[in-house]
């Protein structure tokens, strides 16, 4: 309890804190300059699908998709853009140290896509921001997260939008997929374990 608590109040309320104190300069700058502004909000891949060993991350990820969503409505009249980034697992030194911590079961799942340089994520987040991006995926496995969990998220790309309505059907095959793969991991890892004991 106390580590989702922990990761509550730095993930989710760190962000909703600083959008809090950064917000009216932000506004009063674009209203003196008509200049469009932005905000990028950190989320993780973690935070598009919810991934063994990740439970507190993965509610504290989550948790900002709807802080991004519900701000976008309050600042697009002021000229506000929100960018929502959700990298995989990123090459830093965090998360050497996390990949010590985390269980044997979570790096068989999440090892399976593989990791991200930071400075490739960097330029990534950065040309999703600069285009205007609500959701900024970092690789192809994202992308194809992005339209499976598109939902209500808004969308300024029209071609965008007819990819995400086509591609939702499929993409919902595949993480149906993807999940039976993942829950046979975990009986299997279980199943092998409990022989070992």
């Amino acid at each position: 309890m106390e580590e989702i608590k922990w990761m509550v109040d730095i993930n989710l309320m760190g962000t909703f804190h600083l959008v809090k104190a950064a917000l009216p300069a932000m506004k009063e700058r674009t209203k003196e300059t008509r200049l469009p502004a932005s905000i990028a909000i950190m989320s993780s891949q973690a935070g598009q699908v919810g991934v063994y060993g990740y439970t507190a991350y993965s509610a504290s990820k989550f948790a900002l998709r709807g802080l991004g969503e519900a701000l976008q409505h309050e600042v697009i009249a002021d000229g506000i853009h929100v960018s929502l980034i959700f990298p995989p697992d990123t090459e830093t030194p965090g998360f050497a140290e996390e990949n010590k911590r985390r269980p044997e079961l979570t790096n068989i799942i999440a090892g399976s896509s593989g990791g991200m340089k930071a400075d490739v994520v960097a330029t990534k987040a950065l040309d999703g921001i600069k285009s205007g991006k609500f959701i900024v995926p970092c690789n192809f496995e994202g992308a194809m997260l992005a339209v499976a969990t598109a939902g209500l998220s808004p969308q300024s790309s029209p071609l965008t939008a007819f990819l995400e309505v086509i591609g939702a059907g499929l993409m919902r095959f595949a993480a149906i997929c993807f999940q039976f793969n993942w829950f046979s991991t975990i009986e299997n890892w279980y199943a092998k374990n409990k022989k070992c004991a």
